[in-house]
């Protein structure tokens, strides 16, 4: 009845636009009201013990973050940095965006954002230097995605606040999976401006790339003092996001004043709406975890995956098609809260830690911004180039294969997304 009843809301929803939230917090309403001895004085209680998290004050945080490092003229100077570096290169324009969104990646945490401050940019210059308007629209789209993995990431924070995983440890096996999809993306690129005979752009001076360097130079410490004080365990994770935001502001306003007051106060107000769009799906996807366990439904969800745990390597694979399949439908957030206290015993009691969890199921709700019908950076990026639905989804198709086969390498060779943090964190399995 449960799962009928929230399909049914889900898909009411989506036919008439209507947030997600409501859906699940509209079938536990419900369920409780006809077949619960439960008051339902208790549900809001739920709501807001599912927001009672010191780990999740760091989303707000790096929401402005990244918000006011957009605004101050970060992603321009960005560009011109890296284009120094590999614009020389075949598929030299390709490599970077895609090191571009890497980097924009590791600065926001976002892959919407990313398409809409590095693609306004370069995705008119990759048409300019002969780049198909195919390729231009699929390597802007997915190379956002490195956004998400790359740490901070804002799925990983969520992951870890409903997993009790160390969020440091999330962000560092993110540090080689992002590295895995800069690596592949980058090989396609230079194999596709190979193949179109794509002319190359002149090779940059050692003062340019020194100007460059030195105009970026403020923007890239932001990073650095998040990952730095993190690892060196000068502050957690949360505090690193407060520092982020004096940081920024500091450098957009002081540094680069490309950013004054009215901006600053704009990109207080859209952290803000960002932020609450997430928070309110946390509070809805909590109360409905909650709602599947106290009526059993998450054990019998999660039945055919105990079945597996004699085989771990079968166990991933249902949880990776398990994770996509629901990624085509809802967002990041909703798939990560709904699907990981579900599973998330039966996972570590087969001997497969958190963190590696953790990591693939970012990956696999990432893959979901560019999968259709309802990926996320499907509908940012038509409506930021202003082209067709059809034309984004036909242009990702080559670079959402090349992401499947990135996830099946982090899925089984866990080494290359977790060497890093066991170096910092031994009790890692």
């Amino acid at each position: 009845m449960i799962l009928a009843l929230t399909f049914g809301l889900l898909f009411l929803g989506l036919s008439l636009s209507l947030p997600i939230f409501i859906a699940l917090s509209g079938t536990a309403f419900a369920t409780f009201a006809l077949t619960s001895p439960i008051p339902l004085s208790i549900l809001p209680q739920r709501v807001f013990a599912g927001l009672d998290s010191f780990p999740l004050l760091a989303i707000p945080f790096f929401f402005l973050a990244a918000n006011i490092m957009s605004k101050g003229g970060l992603s321009a100077r960005l560009i011109r940095f890296v284009q120094t570096l590999v614009g020389h290169l075949p598929g030299g324009l390709g490599i970077t965006v895609v090191l571009t969104c890497m980097m924009f990646g590791s600065i926001t945490g976002s892959s919407a954002s990313t398409i809409v401050a590095v693609g306004s940019i370069l995705f008119p210059a990759l048409i300019a230097a002969g780049y198909s308007e195919r390729f231009a629209l699929g390597v802007v789209t997915c190379s956002a995605l490195i956004g998400m993995i790359i740490p901070p990431s804002n799925a990983m924070i969520v992951f870890g606040a409903v997993a009790n995983v160390s969020i440091g440890a999330l962000f560092m096996s993110g540090i080689g999976a992002g590295l895995l999809f800069t690596v592949a993306y980058c090989g396609y690129c230079v194999v596709w401006a190979t193949a179109n005979d794509v002319p190359r752009t002149p090779r940059a001076t050692l003062r340019e790339i020194g100007r460059a360097a030195a105009e970026v130079f403020w923007g890239l410490g932001l990073p650095i003092i998040i990952l730095g004080g993190i690892y060196g365990g000068v502050f957690t994770a949360t505090e690193a996001a407060a520092v982020s935001v004096v940081y920024a502001a500091v450098v957009c306003l002081a540094i680069y004043r490309e950013l004054d007051l009215a901006g600053l106060w704009q990109a207080c107000v859209e952290s803000a709406l960002a932020t609450a769009r997430i928070l309110i799906m946390v509070a809805a996807a909590s109360l409905f975890s909650w709602l599947l366990t106290v009526t059993g439904t998450a054990s019998k969800v999660a039945a055919p995956l105990a079945g597996l745990q004699s085989s771990p390597e079968l166990m991933m694979a249902f949880v990776n098609v398990l994770t996509l399949v629901t990624g085509m439908f809802v967002d990041v957030f909703s798939n990560i809260l709904i699907l990981v206290p579900i599973i998330l015993g039966t996972i570590t009691a087969a001997g497969i830690s958190g963190t590696h969890l953790g990591i693939v199921m970012t990956v696999n709700t990432d893959i979901g911004n560019i999968t259709p019908p309802f990926g996320l950076n499907l509908f940012v990026a038509s409506g930021t180039f202003e082209k067709s639905y059809f034309r984004v989804v036909a242009a990702t198709l080559p670079w959402l294969a090349i992401a499947l086969l990135c996830l099946v390498v982090i899925t089984y060779v866990p080494e290359l997304a977790l060497w890093l943090p066991r170096q910092h964190y031994p009790e890692l399995r």
